[in-house]
């Protein structure tokens, strides 16, 4: 895996330099196109610079991931095949101790050792809510500013 970022990181690089070095000099040549002439060509030139800005742009940027995804110590080797065990000193299956049975759902209580509809108390009735009058602090040609402060 190190292996790959590296040497993904190191083309990445390398293809955002080269877009970094076209920039800078489509960039240039846009310049000079535009000082001794009067036409099209600086079109091009800064459509091209913008092309090759906006893809090193990025190139560098998926460079810097590459980059950061490359592990600091290299990777372990795996074990050799003698080292592990073999499949025959692993426990069987039969060995494991069994799962506990499922416990049955406790049985629901009878329907008449429930309360009955009539034995629960009524609904008190709800009082009406008071009205308030809102009463405007503020009178009605007071000005305010854009944050919400009142201009005395």
């Amino acid at each position: 895996m190190s292996n790959r970022m590296s040497v993904l990181s190191r083309r990445l690089g390398r293809f955002a330099g080269g877009f970094s070095f076209a920039t800078v000099a489509f960039f240039s040549i846009g310049l000079y196109a535009d000082a001794n002439t009067k036409g099209q060509v600086v079109f091009l030139f800064a459509g091209l610079v913008l092309v090759c800005l906006f893809a090193s742009f990025f190139l560098w940027l998926a460079h810097g991931f590459a980059w950061a995804m490359i592990p600091e110590k290299p990777a372990e080797e795996k074990k050799p095949a003698e080292a592990m065990k073999p499949a025959e000193a692993m426990k069987p299956a039969e060995a494991m101790k069994p799962v506990e049975a499922m416990k049955p759902a406790e049985a629901m209580k009878p329907v008449e050792a429930m309360k009955a509809a009539e034995a629960m108390k009524p609904v008190e009735a709800m009082k009406a809510a008071e009205e308030k009058v809102i009463v405007s602090e503020d009178p009605p040609d007071a000005k305010y500013t854009i944050t919400g402060k009142r201009i005395y």
